[in-house]
This record gives structure tokens, C-alpha cells and sequence, in this order.
């Protein structure tokens, strides 16, 4: 039989009858399109079987809207955007990336504090201080935030205004860009927010979504709580590890060791900073290829022939490297070590400790804001 006949009887797909089982992949930026171009012309060169197309979309929302009505096959997307696309969109999963052999899983949220601190527990967090890399982000709102109120520390009530319900649980807190017209625009979130949060050396900048506030980020939400100014710190389970021994040469870090810190569990109790595996608030799934449910095969067969050229190339064209185009992550994030079949549903991929997390913010009507 041949491989025209096997691609039309396995997937099932009308434009699996047309153009050699053509996927046309949705990109972002001209760094983007130009390695998708490049991926064309060389898969081409290697007579892969199939065809490459590049489509260009306006933002990722946009992405989904093409998919989803036939314009594009498929598009890399980051977990919460994986999650919009198919709760909003219907759309489902081809492949996802594995980094360093870890299959899914991108990096833990942990929840660190100094191991001086006591009577204290992610049970009972009413009150505390507390250190986010900034707002509406992953590792400091999301996964957070979506745990207090998953363990019903935080409530939203019927407003479902986060801000203001997170301010009055908290002390005091540094959330970079809370105050931001962007994600403030009435002026009225809570002042506690930016507390915690010291600007740049003239004390400017403060609470500021960018570098300027040296408590942005996941280093400066470490800062924080290394400097005192916060009870926990809320980062990716490599941020520690990331600023020790010399990686960071600002003082507040220099002055850090690793006996200083400890991990806070949900179930209450504390860990070493290497057990972040048992002790963490979620898992955050790593990107992974969208499309329509009934491209899942087709696609996903194209990706293998394309990673088994380009996959582990070490001259010429390279599936999992960015080099050479003036940007990073470009079709697929750069730490990829190979791409994996997604069988499952989109909400298998995600897992349902961060699912549940996301979950805990569909009083916004996450779909409302897809275009």
C-alpha cells in the first residue's frame, strides 16, 4: 500500500488527500515564519513526505481562530493557551515537547521560605507576606493564587475580582504589575500588593512589571524573601539553584546559602529545595502542537518524519534550535529534547493539579476574551 493510501486511511482527513498531506503551521513573528520557511525548504530538500505551509497570525488567540476554522493545521502553544484552545475552541493536542527526558512536565511552582520562619505552612497562609515574579504570570498568579482558592483560602464571591480577594488575605506582598493600567484599570486594586516591592536604587519604579522593580521575576521574588521583606516566595523549582554558587554576583545573593531555604508542601509540611518532585504546587506541562481533533494523526505523523531528520541534527537545519534567527523558542521551545505523541485529551497533557488550577479562574470567562 502506499504511503498517499496510509496517510488518507489512518487519518481520516479530507486535506490528507491533497498536496501529499500538507500542515500548515501558524507563526508569530518574522524570526518564525523565517524557520518555519527554513523548515519547509529544507524538508523539501530531504523529500520528506508531506508539505509545509506558514501562516501568519496575529497572536496567539488569533492562532486558535485559524485552526479551529481551517485556516491553519497547527501551532505551539504554552499551557494556558493550550487550555483556552480547547475549552473555548474545542481544539485537541498532536505532539508536546520533552525537555532533558522528562516527558511533559516544563518546570514545578515551589513555594520557598527562609528556614528561620516559623509557624508557618501553606494550611494557614492568611495574613503572611508574600513574593510574586509578577502578575497574571504562571509561577505568580496562576498556579498560586488558583491554589488558595482550590483549597478554599481565598475566596472571589460573585464580583470575581482576584486582586482585591488576594489583598485582603495577604499582609503585605510584591506583585510586579499590579498597578499597572493593564491589569488595574480602575485604579483600585489593593495598594498591600506592592508593599513588599522596593523599585530600582533611587526608589523608583516601584511594583513595576519589568526589571526596574528588583523584586520582578522569579530571582527577584527570591530577593524578597532573602532580604526579608516576604514570608514566601512563589518561583520555578530551578530559581535557587539558578542564583547559588556564584551564578548571581548581586550581594543579596552571595549572601544565600542553601541551608537558609526550605520548600512549604500542600500538605503542610516543609522539604530540602531538591524535593521539589513530592513537594511542589503543580507541575506546568511543557508547550505542545494544537490542532483539530480530527488532525491529531496527521499531523502528529508528519512532526515524526520531520524530528527524525531534523530532530538530533548537529550540522545543517535543526528542528529544536533557534540559532542564527535573533530570537529563542521559535515553532518549539529550545530546551526540547524530542517531541511526544499526545494521544490523550488537551487536559490529560496539562494534568489535573494544574487543569484544577486554571479552573479557579472561569468567573473571568476565559472564553469571553478569545478573538
Amino acid at each position: 500500500m502506499s504511503w498517499f493510501k496510509v496517510c488518507r486511511r489512518n487519518c481520516i482527513s479530507f486535506l490528507a488527500l491533497q498536496l501529499f498531506c500538507l500542515v500548515s503551521w501558524c507563526v508569530l513573528s518574522d524570526a518564525e515564519e523565517q524557520k518555519c520557511l527554513d523548515l519547509a525548504r529544507n524538508a523539501t530538500a530531504r523529500n520528506i513526505r508531506g508539505s509545509l505551509q506558514c501562516v501568519r497570525g496575529l497572536n496567539t488567540r488569533d492562532c486558535m481562530d485559524r485552526i479551529k476554522n481551517g485556516t491553519a493545521d497547527a501551532a505551539s502553544m504554552s499551557a494556558d493557551d493550550i487550555y483556552a484552545a480547547g475549552l473555548c475552541h474545542g481544539l485537541e493536542l498532536a505532539a508536546g515537547e520533552s525537555h532533558n527526558g522528562v516527558d511533559g512536565i516544563n518546570y514545578y511552582v515551589v513555594v520557598i521560605a527562609r528556614r528561620s520562619t516559623s509557624d508557618l505552612s501553606l494550611l494557614e497562609m492568611h495574613e503572611r507576606s508574600s513574593c510574586h515574579p509578577g502578575i497574571r504570570t504562571t509561577v505568580g498568579w496562576t498556579v498560586p493564587i488558583g491554589y488558595l482558592v482550590n483549597t478554599s483560602q481565598i475566596s472571589v464571591g460573585e464580583q470575581c475580582n482576584f486582586p482585591r480577594s488576594v489583598g485582603n488575605f495577604f499582609g503585605y506582598s510584591c506583585v510586579p504589575g499590579v498597578k499597572d493600567p493593564q491589569h488595574d484599570p480602575r485604579g483600585n486594586n489593593p495598594k498591600n500588593l506592592c508593599e513588599a516591592c522596593i523599585g530600582d536604587e533611587n526608589d523608583r519604579h516601584i511594583c513595576a512589571n519589568n526589571h526596574k522593580e528588583r523584586h520582578y521575576g522569579e530571582s527577584g521574588a527570591l530577593r524578597c524573601v532573602a532580604e526579608n521583606l516576604g514570608d514566601v516566595a512563589f518561583v520555578k523549582h530551578t530559581t535557587v539553584f539558578d542564583n547559588l554558587d556564584g551564578k548571581n554576583q548581586e550581594s543579596w545573593a552571595l549572601d544565600l546559602e542553601i541551608e537558609d531555604l526550605k520548600l512549604l508542601c500542600p500538605d503542610g509540611t516543609e522539604a530540602g529545595l531538591d524535593e521539589y518532585e513530592r513537594c511542589h504546587l503543580s507541575a506546568v506541562p511543557t508547550n505542545a502542537v494544537v490542532v483539530r481533533v480530527e488532525d491529531k494523526c496527521r499531523v502528529w505523523k508528519y512532526l515524526e518524519r520531520l524530528q527524525n531528520v531534523f530532530g538530533n541534527a548537529t550540522e545543517g537545519f535543526s528542528l529544536f534550535s533557534s540559532a542564527g534567527y535573533g530570537e529563542s523558542d521559535l515553532l518549539f521551545s529550545d530546551a526540547t529534547h524530542h517531541l511526544q505523541r499526545v494521544l490523550g485529551s488537551y487536559t490529560s497533557w496539562l494534568g489535573p493539579t494544574y487543569t484544577t488550577m486554571l479552573q479557579a479562574f472561569e468567573c473571568e470567562g476565559k472564553c469571553v476574551s478569545v478573538r
